[in-house]
């Protein structure tokens, strides 16, 4: 089935980087049950609650046996009230998560719900509804609905229910964009979603699917999506997408191309020391994951695509005063770009800067510009004969750049970092290259920074200069 998106593109409102502190240190709870074969027109609920004081953003399911599990409903709950049962609209946020499950098996089988938990503040939930069409299991019905933040809120999860769990299995759980849905997006880094959006299979009489967007007003999280995926019918297949170094992960689903032939197995965080996935530790509280993990079924005929998705904060590692520095490429100009401000990126993700902007994933972490933290303020500088910018620490360079003769544009100070000495830069710090582009006879001149020492050789090979060490910036 072919899904469209029904709402116009949306205005992210710039908030304070500071706000990161509240969802930098999320707390991932797990609950185990033992699921016994599924009769007709039966099911089996597993849930798991937040902390006191805790909301839950988001939640998954993990089993080892996923040939024979099928997830009928993944969402939140609020006062131990399921998601189906809550009005459609803004609310505050849940508390809790649980998980619908089938077992196909003629033996019991074990699964495991998660929840994501960070302190309240700040979050609220929206809900909407759709109508499910009726289906057999030869001729399956669908159904799907988006739930959209705010004005000044993106989603940082979400979830699904339905009013027939026995019949209704879970197609795509997903965060959702302005214009497109995850499935549609190439693998890589993006800026935070816009809302939720939930799928699902069903194999009886009509209904209703509900979707429920958590959201926070929160900038700089980001996105990774692995891009589409083959799954062969009659077979399960799946991805993890990781967050970046420096990012924890708050919420993931999966989204897919078809949503009356897939179905999900698995979507569940996963954690970055070993045992990775909730399947295989002991029930508890455990620190942040790193990823999300997916796995479709593909009931056919015919192959389909999926992908997975992670919606990623900054770790509780990274220092307060920090701000995370994107790198963006255009693909027609062939320039590298780069922004300490959340608000801009998302903006250039929406278009400000014009087509062709793309993440590269190639971020670093510096701190505000101004603070007493350690380094020099950057400065930044634009020209409109290249149309370009230029970032500097060095002073010197700085002064001249800013002359009226210059042919640059001072645009004020990006962010403050540490500089490289003769011998490089010091223990704890993450080297940034400086390269120039050498198109300055083509009234075309770039130049990137780039934490990537693999990038060099291939940027000399097409032409460009390096010119050493630019900036020693955070390592996480």
């Amino acid at each position: 089935m072919h899904r469209y998106l029904q709402w116009m593109v949306l205005a992210l409102a710039a908030t304070a980087t500071s706000a990161w502190a509240q969802l930098s240190n999320p707390t991932v709870v797990t609950n185990s049950m033992v699921v016994p074969p599924t009769g007709v027109n039966a099911w089996t609920d597993v849930a798991v609650s937040c902390p006191a004081g805790m909301a839950a953003i988001s939640g998954g399911i993990d089993t080892r046996d996923f040939s024979t599990i099928e997830v009928t409903t993944l969402g939140p709950t609020f006062g131990g009230e399921a998601l189906v049962f809550q009005a459609d609209g803004q609310r505050s946020p849940a508390d809790g998560w649980y998980a619908s499950v089938r077992n196909f098996d003629s033996v019991s089988r074990s699964v495991t719900v998660s929840t994501v938990c960070v302190p309240s503040t700040g979050i609220v939930v929206v809900i909407a509804s759709a109508a499910v069409t009726a289906g057999t299991s030869s001729s399956p019905g669908d159904g799907t609905s988006f739930a959209v933040c705010p004005n000044g809120y993106s989603a940082i999860g979400g979830g699904v229910d339905v009013n027939l769990p026995a019949s209704m299995k879970v197609s795509g759980s997903a965060p959702v964009f302005n214009g497109s849905f995850l499935i549609d997006r190439p693998a890589g880094q993006s800026g935070p979603p816009a809302g939720w959006s939930a799928s699902v299979r069903n194999e009886d009489r009509a209904g209703v699917i509900k979707t429920a967007a958590v959201c926070s007003t929160v900038v700089g999280n980001v996105t990774v999506s692995t891009g589409p995926f083959s799954i062969a019918a009659g077979q399960v297949s799946g991805l993890s997408a990781q967050c970046p170094a420096g990012m924890v992960a708050l919420s993931g689903g999966l989204d897919s191309n078809n949503v009356s032939r897939n179905v999900v197995a698995v979507s569940t965080p996963m954690f970055a020391a070993n045992p990775q996935f909730p399947a295989d530790r002991a029930v508890g509280t455990y620190g942040a994951a790193k990823g999300w993990y997916g796995i479709y079924y593909n009931y056919g005929p015919g192959a389909t695509t999926g992908a997975v998705g992670v919606i990623c904060a900054v770790s509780a590692q990274v220092p307060g005063n920090a701000v995370l520095v994107y790198e963006f490429y255009n693909t027609t100009l062939k320039h590298y770009f780069r922004t300490s401000s959340a608000a801009e990126a998302e903006a250039i993700d929406h278009g400000s800067a014009g087509p062709g902007w793309v993440r590269t994933g190639d971020n670093f972490f510096a701190y505000v510009a101004g603070s007493n933290s350690p380094g020099s303020d950057v400065c930044r500088f634009y020209t409109f004969g290249a149309n370009s910018h230029f970032y500097t620490a060095f002073a010197d360079e700085c002064a001249s750049l800013k002359s009226p003769s210059s042919g640059w544009v001072y645009e004020g100070l990006s962010f403050r970092i540490q500089l490289p000495t003769a011998a490089g830069c010091p223990a704890g710090t993450t080297p940034v290259h400086r390269l120039y582009n050498n198109r300055f006879a083509f009234n075309d001149s770039n130049h990137r920074f780039t934490t990537l020492a693999s990038e060099i050789p291939r940027l000399q090979a097409e032409g460009w200069i390096y010119e050493g060490l630019a900036f020693c910036s955070i390592s996480p």
